[in-house]
């Protein structure tokens, strides 16, 4: 974790270094800001949020392999946001990250569940970490058999990189067959400070995470493995989902082409930009970075 803090910092220095596309402006703050603190991997786990309505395992090949359910009160049947929570692909962070976010779409009618999944570190790389955010995210058809949640609004959300998951997965790619069973259908992704794509990461992956992570989380380099970076890239294997919100924070500014490419793909592709100082106060209600998002939050994950 001591890496990813000290990355802040370097990573506003690198997003100084990176192209800016105009972002859009941010959403109109109509949420107060109560919290002026600066939020790092390990305080972040401490801000107050509801107990998950319950706790359930999506497999059995490690105990990394559960996720936190979040149903909000009332009939429903609610939209559903799947969280993957951050932490350098390596272990540095984990679901308590989200643990506030995922509290606060609850308290306003949206679903949660935030799958954890195995790192490295934690007998993960390829394919046992992207067979659990498969997993993960195919259980949501099983959840829907006891808790009240409606499937055709799936929103997708990833956090610095668990972004990873969140763009790959609405892609619906079967992904040199890690992915066995049958993915819902999902209609919008969050991105919220991470990577779009891993092969431009290659290099810059170390100086923020502390050591290289992407080449043995993916099983080589872009050069050795170009089939699984192009599966990663959404440029060449686009998402099914029709809107993106890029939220631009402390890790490099998302490629402008990048984005360019997505928009002509059809894709309604929103970029908020927040801090460039800070990576985790987007996940704390109160903060003014997550007053800046809440709005484009609420609506991209309700929206019929």
């Amino acid at each position: 974790m001591r890496h990813l803090v000290r990355a802040t910092a370097l990573a506003a220095t690198l997003a100084a270094c990176a192209p800016v596309e105009p972002a859009a402006e941010a959403p109109a703050a109509t949420f107060a800001v109560t919290d002026t603190a600066n939020y790092d991997p390990v305080s972040v786990n401490t801000v107050p949020s509801d107990p998950p309505t319950a706790r359930i395992a999506y497999g059995s090949a490690s105990a990394r392999q559960y996720g936190e359910l979040r149903v909000p009160k009332g009939k429903g049947p609610f939209p559903l946001a799947v969280l993957w929570h951050g932490g350098c692909w390596a272990g540095m962070g984990g679901t308590a990250n989200l643990a506030a976010l995922a509290s606060f779409l609850a308290q306003n009618g949206i679903a949660t569940w935030s799958p954890s999944y195995r790192e490295l570190g934690s007998d993960g790389g390829w394919p046992n970490t992207f067979t659990d955010w498969a997993q993960g995210l195919g259980y949501v058809n099983t959840l829907a058999r006891d808790y009240p949640l409606d499937l055709s609004r799936i929103t997708l959300m990833g956090h610095s990189s668990g972004v990873t998951p969140a763009v790959w997965l609405a892609s619906g790619d079967k992904g040199d067959a890690v992915v066995t069973g049958e993915l819902p259908k999902v209609r919008a992704v969050v991105a919220l400070d991470g990577p779009l794509a891993l092969g431009a990461f290659v290099g810059v992956d170390a100086a923020i995470c502390g050591e290289p992570v992407i080449a043995p989380l993916v099983g080589g380099s872009p050069a050795e493995q170009p089939g699984r970076y192009a599966m990663l890239d959404p440029v060449t294997n686009p998402p099914l989902a029709k809107r993106l919100l890029v939220v631009d924070g402390a890790l490099p500014d998302p490629d402008p082409a990048k984005l360019a490419a997505l928009r002509g793909q059809g894709i309604a592709v929103e970029v908020i930009r927040v801090s460039q100082e800070q990576h985790f106060n987007m996940l704390v209600p109160g903060t003014a970075d997550f007053a800046a998002i809440a709005p484009a939050l609420l609506d991209i994950a309700k929206a019929r």
